[in-house]
């Protein structure tokens, strides 16, 4: 079983206050970044921690903006975004930056936004079983496998979902799917699908 290597069970490495200030004095000469948890799992009490810069990515790449334009909100660079975001989405056991923000998601680290109550038009069953592949981490054709249909076929149902609501990017679109509440919402600790899995 692998965990993800921001996950921790100890209740006493968890942040006690949700807003302190973003760096805390550790000893003479470091300073240590603020940790933000996400919910507790139900099951065990695990919880992802990110730091301020990370659940910020994590933010902007959920609202549909591309390494590029982060780089500018950032004043950082294309190509350093890029490498954040590959390091974030290996800490958090994701496969790519879409499961990253699904994960986001169910862990809690990302809120629902309460604008969005139901979707006008609805995705037809082959569509939601693409996009649940989409955000479970898998590729366009692996979902084209489990679906019987071809990695292009399934390319353009997502971006036909995609045009259809006015989306940019398909961690944008797994954000919507989440705040409608059409994709699993069961917490990303790995007891979840493993009961006797341990950190140990």
């Amino acid at each position: 079983m692998t965990w993800p290597s921001l996950f921790l069970l100890d209740p006493a490495q968890y942040p006690q206050r949700r807003r302190t200030p973003a760096r805390r004095p550790v000893r003479p000469g470091r300073l240590l970044p603020l940790l933000i948890a996400g919910t507790p799992c139900p099951a065990c009490g695990g919880r992802l921690l990110v730091t301020q810069p990370q659940a910020q990515l994590l933010t902007l790449t959920a609202h549909g903006h591309t390494p590029r334009a982060i780089g500018g909100h950032l004043r950082s660079t294309t190509t350093q975004v890029e490498g954040d975001l590959q390091a974030l989405t290996a800490e958090l056991g994701a496969a790519n930056p879409v499961h990253a923000i699904d994960i986001a998601y169910r862990a809690g680290l990302l809120r629902r936004s309460a604008r969005f109550r139901r979707l006008d038009r609805p995705p037809t069953d082959s569509a939601l079983a693409a996009l649940q592949g989409m955000a479970a981490g898998l590729s366009d054709s692996e979902i084209g496998q489990q679906t019987g249909r071809t990695a292009r076929a399934v390319d353009e149902a997502l971006r036909r979902f995609t045009r259809m609501h006015s989306l940019h990017t398909r961690p944008q679109t797994v954000s919507l799917l989440h705040c409608v509440r059409l994709l699993d919402d069961t917490h990303p600790c790995p007891c979840q699908s493993d009961p006797e899995a341990t950190t140990s």
